[in-house]
């Protein structure tokens, strides 16, 4: 692997790995501070929406800024933060510490693609952007899995421990390894407006409904899995899983990120994530407690709805780039606040819909996001379709 990309790849995976590293240990971090485990889910929604509403803005400000430097201090700062959140005495200063990663965290997703862009011609920048992308399928295949395993020896607090380590190691490797890269972004409050062009509009729409849909579930994976499979002992098997599916989704990006017909594989991907929640509704319905046909049911869950996402993320980004090349930092953090907008959102949403009906709901609630995304991918393929049919001048 290129020496830039896989310094690259430290980084998303660090990203990954700190954002929900204490997924799986919810129950447990939940039981310490006396709080029930939907409202430790709020520790999802906090980071997420703090990268969602600031992540242009700070973007607009720093996207002047030489790319190498503003990454590795970044980085060196999520693992300070990190550290401090093992030690926090309290719910409400680990959910003010989570708010602290989120801010940071804007200096670090934006920058890795508008690096790769920066570095790489445009015919790479595709298959460069999923091997980056890498990175979260380290953190879903081992990061989070080892932070569930040592967790469960050593309590929650030891995963922010591992997450500061990651945070700390990628500083480093960008710090040593990458060269220096210099911002060909523009600058002012007009960037902004780019978010609002029709082609990057239509894009950031399916980030968003895509991870709406999506995390209704996943930041409560760990009562779904004792809902189903009747114990939370395995959790990091199902972490593990989402890395196979991730694995599957990069590889068909990397094939198709630059497909003329994007509109029929978004659609086909938001039908897997309607799919993919679906399972998680009948599974808790009906598949509880049946040993095999649970694991089947919940590891497929898994399986697509990790696919999906890891599909439509370098999908959307390499056309966003093209979409803008001179807003790139700006349009990857709008793209950002749409993915953490519909992390919060899901989240939010599943903990609403878990405390007013159950937490098997939250599977049909996924599903009836997932059907507004693929109603909005059909937009795109029309509109595409008429723009394509239209008689030159």
């Amino acid at each position: 692997m290129n020496r830039n990309l896989l310094a690259l790849t430290t980084a998303t995976c660090a990203i990954g790995t700190q954002t929900f590293v204490f997924a799986g240990l919810l129950i447990e971090l939940a039981a310490d501070f006396g709080i029930s485990a939907t409202t430790g889910g709020y520790l999802a929604a906090a980071y997420a929406l703090t990268y969602a509403v600031t992540a242009p803005f700070i973007a607009l400000r720093t996207g002047r800024l030489e790319r190498r430097r503003l990454l590795w201090m970044a980085l060196t700062v999520l693992g300070c933060i990190n550290l401090v959140a093992s030690l926090a005495g309290t719910f409400g200063q680990l959910i003010g510490l989570r708010i602290v990663a989120g801010l940071a965290a804007t200096l670090v997703i934006p920058v890795v693609p508008a690096v790769v862009a920066s570095l790489f011609p445009p015919e790479k920048r595709a298959s460069a952007l999923a091997t980056v992308m890498g990175g979260m399928v380290i953190a879903f295949l081992f990061g989070m899995p080892a932070g569930s395993l040592i967790g469960g020896y050593f309590g929650w607090r030891s995963t922010f421990l591992l997450a500061s380590v990651l945070c700390f190691s990628s500083a480093l490797a960008i710090r040593f390894t990458l060269p220096r890269v210099v911002s060909q972004d523009h600058t002012g409050w007009a960037l902004l407006l780019k978010g609002w062009q029709p082609p990057v509009r239509r894009l950031l729409l399916m980030t968003l409904t895509a991870f709406s849909a999506t995390f209704c579930v996943i930041p409560y994976i760990a009562p779904v899995m004792e809902t189903i499979i009747g114990s939370t002992s395995k959790v990091a098997l199902s972490q593990m899983l989402v890395g196979v599916g991730a694995i599957f989704g990069i590889v068909i990006a990397g094939k198709f990120a630059s497909a003329e017909h994007a509109g029929r594989l978004l659609k086909c991907i938001f039908m897997i994530i309607a799919l993919t929640q679906l399972l998680y509704l009948c599974s808790m319905l009906w598949l509880n407690g049946l040993g095999l046909y649970s694991w089947l049911g919940l590891g497929s869950a898994v399986l697509l709805g990790s696919a999906a996402l890891f599909t439509i993320s370098p999908l959307v980004q390499a056309q966003l780039m093209d979409a803008a090349p001179q807003a790139r930092q700006v349009v990857m953090a709008l793209n950002g606040s749409m993915m953490f907008l519909g992390q919060g959102a899901g989240a939010a949403l599943g903990a609403q819909v878990t405390q007013s009906f159950s937490l098997p709901m939250i599977g049909l609630a996924g599903m009836l996001v997932a059907l507004i995304g693929l109603a909005s991918a059909y937009r795109l393929q029309h509109s595409r379709g008429a723009t394509a049919n239209q008689p030159a001048g």
